[in-house]
């Protein structure tokens, strides 16, 4: 749930419960004639008016989606042969994109969300969960390629979209003193031989609160 679908809900509920108490104490009570006289003052009037004016938006919220939303879809229909039809759980889809993505032991599927329609239309959204910290460009690309490919083996072409979220990796790489201080020793005469000898790269920490990039330079 999305932060701000879960804002409105909390609004939707607390609205509710305040209108629902504050009508049912006028009727229900010891305290009858004290919630009827809060009514009468303008302040207390106009908040129970706006609970209860979101209370009938969000009620026709939920009615719209119970006559309009589409079914969960729990089988996707890959193919049909001779009058049948082949289908496939979303959970097989699920299983089938962590096994792509922990095949070479760098990365963890953290979390695989699948949404499908019932004839196609799948879409695949896998959260990274990297062991060390990686290229993410060049990790994203690379699994991206393999899902399609691997996922084609489970959907066919119904596959419509592949998406993949790094977080932070489990450990961050980083060099020992020892290779830091003999870094510029070896460098020395590589850079006196050819300036243009020696190549950037740069690597990138996943998740809000990792390291900031760090350049770091290798002998070509």
């Amino acid at each position: 749930m999305s932060g701000l679908k879960r804002l409105c809900t909390v609004l939707f509920v607390l609205a509710d419960l305040f209108a629902v108490a504050a009508l049912a104490l006028t009727w229900f009570g010891p305290w009858t004639v004290e919630a009827s006289a809060l009514l009468y003052l303008e302040p207390y009037a106009m908040a129970l008016l706006a609970c209860l004016v979101i209370a009938g938006v969000g009620l026709l919220v939920l009615l719209l989606r119970a006559l309009f939303a589409g079914r969960t879809v729990r089988t996707i229909e890959v193919a049909s042969v001779d009058g049948g039809t082949i289908s496939v759980t979303r959970d097989a889809v699920a299983a089938q994109a962590s096994h792509i993505v922990e095949a070479d032991g760098t990365c963890t599927a953290a979390r695989v969300r699948v949404d499908a329609k019932p004839r196609g239309h799948v879409r695949v959204h896998v959260r990274v969960l990297p062991r060390e910290t990686v290229d993410v460009v060049a990790k994203g690309a690379e699994l991206h390629a393999e899902l399609v490919d691997g996922l084609a083996t489970v959907c066919g072409d119904t596959v419509e979209r592949v998406s993949l979220e790094f977080v932070q990796p489990e450990s961050v790489l980083v060099a020992a003193p020892d290779d830091e201080a003999d870094a510029p020793a070896e460098a020395a005469p590589a850079a006196a031989a050819s300036p243009d000898d020696t190549t950037s790269e740069i690597t990138v920490s996943m998740g809000p609160t990792g390291p900031a990039p760090r350049e770091t330079e290798r002998e070509a």
